[in-house]
């Protein structure tokens, strides 16, 4: 068995990406290699905190016999709990012919395991709450819906306009006001194209133009972020642009201001029937979880069997998809559409500790103006990274063991949505057991990073594909992890590892 890409566990010595360094030293914002240390929740420097007040479903009416249907009684569970607390569901079997929506913020829906509090949905969505086809022969809930959905928007307002140009990397912003922005505050920086594809294109690093229907679903660029000092009309904030800022694009600072925050769904089981999935594109809604609208929320220790969707993450920020697991029990071939997806400008998730023991059209997916987001520390049967187009930039595929990694570059989408990914792609440390597939057509992966991936002929162009196979040792094996460290100066260059 040869692992191709694999951390060497010989004594020879690690090599390190050019890119970063040992810890670091080598890295700066405005850089190709992009700053994903700020993902997941609160973002990514702590674990969310333990509730205290508790609603039990049984007290509710609900019986977990895994026959009677128990839908009330978690919606009413859900309407009753308090702010800040938990809704339990202790251990059984619990029938749901209908969505759990959750809206308020601090809000835990929590079972005693997945192997013990069992969600049960005989029955799909499109049979609940039917939907009219998308392009006409697309079942809706291909791409949308949960029986658990965590909804909120953003309620901020417009600020300010921003009057100077930035760079990529750079923290500051000069505004025509401050309006009244202090420090410790949470702003957006709002972008949008003006219709000559500039901002469009310069998602894709400034080489690839956009696909004639690029969906653009609001500002192409919404951006949020901390302001760490206020000096005039200068605005300081905690973290490196993502995209230049430029005049043409009308940039501007909006307040931050969610109304669905630290809630989460954790401990449970979600079990489908295991009817045969229907052809691509024609699920029927079997679908998990739906994080639409939610910021600094989570899922965690979560296992889906059987299911077309498994955690949808949308228009989101700061979440974190943790320990989940996708498997089969009666489904066969690829059994379900999309496994873990972040798509609608979802910013900073983190997808961490996942097991894909099945096979799924789309695995992990990005789309739609996705970025900033991590997927790491996860396996599975044949892992594909799906990038669905749309404009998906500098998201982080990091230390995962891809099983067979042939479909590992494997991406869908309409073709008229441009190429499958933004700039900035990067893939650094992904095991696997067999040949990796060649490398993915420049034209469709504008400044893509392979560090410590497969056996690929090293390349460092300044515009097209930055490749260093490290000879399968690379230090350090998870991107995400060296920079959060170095961001919170646990591993700091000078400083001890």
């Amino acid at each position: 068995m040869v692992l191709i890409g694999a951390l060497s566990t010989g004594s020879a010595a690690a090599e390190t990406s050019a890119l970063w360094g040992r810890a670091g030293e080598l890295w700066n914002p405005a850089s190709r290699l992009p700053d994903f240390s700020r993902a997941g929740y609160a973002p990514g420097l702590s674990k969310p905190p333990a509730r205290v007040r508790v609603v039990n479903v049984r007290d509710e009416g609900a019986r977990g016999d895994g026959v009677t249907d128990d839908t009330a009684a978690f919606q009413r569970a859900i309407r009753s709990v308090p702010g800040g607390g938990v809704v339990f569901v202790p251990a059984g079997r619990y029938v749901l012919t209908d969505v759990l929506e959750i809206t308020r913020p601090g809000v835990v829906l929590r079972g005693e395991g997945p192997e013990r509090s069992v969600l049960v949905m005989p029955r799909p969505l499109s049979a609940i709450h039917p939907l009219g086809n998308v392009d006409k022969v697309k079942t809706a809930y291909s791409f949308t819906g949960g029986f658990v959905v965590l909804r909120g928007t953003d309620k901020g307002g417009r600020l300010a306009a921003v009057v100077g140009p930035a760079r990529r990397g750079d923290t500051r912003l000069v505004v025509e006001s401050p309006a009244g922005v202090k420090t410790g505050d949470w702003v957006r920086l709002v972008m949008d194209d003006p219709g000559d594809w500039s901002l469009l294109r310069h998602l894709h690093g400034d080489l690839r133009d956009p696909g004639t229907d690029t969906l653009r679903m609001g500002p192409a660029v919404d951006w949020a972020a901390r302001v760490v000092a206020v000096d005039g009309p200068r605005l300081t904030l905690d973290r490196p642009l993502r995209v230049d800022v430029r005049p043409e694009w009308k940039p501007a600072i909006f307040a931050f201001a969610p109304t669905l925050t630290e809630s989460g769904v954790e401990d449970l089981g979600f079990e489908f029937p295991g009817v045969p999935k229907r052809p691509h594109l024609q699920e029927e809604g079997f679908n998990a979880i739906h994080l639409l609208g939610a910021v600094n929320c989570w899922v965690r220790n979560v296992t889906v069997t059987d299911a077309d969707n498994g955690v949808i993450v949308g228009r989101s920020r700061f979440c974190t998809v943790e320990d989940f697991t996708a498997r089969a029990a009666k489904r066969t071939g690829e059994t379900g559409h999309h496994a873990l997806w972040a798509t609608g400008k979802t910013q900073d998730a983190l997808f961490v500790d996942f097991r894909i023991e099945t096979t799924y059209v789309h695995d992990l997916t990005v789309e739609g103006f996705a970025n900033g987001n991590v997927f790491t520390k996860g396996t599975g049967v044949a892992l594909n990274c799906d990038h669905h187009r749309n404009a998906p930039y500098e998201n982080l595929f990091t230390d995962l063991d891809a099983g067979d990694p042939r479909r590992l570059f494997e991406s869908s989408g309409r073709g008229d949505r441009g190429p499958h990914s933004g700039a900035r792609t990067t893939f650094w440390n992904i095991r696997g057991t067999g040949n990796f597939p060649p490398l993915p057509p420049a034209e469709h992966w504008p400044l893509l990073n392979v560090i410590g991936t497969g056996n690929y002929p090293a390349s460092k162009d300044p515009e097209g594909f930055w490749i260093e196979s490290a000879g399968g040792s690379l230090t350090p094996a998870n991107l995400w992890e060296a920079q959060a460290a170095r961001r919170s100066g646990q591993n700091a260059p000078g400083k001890p590892r």
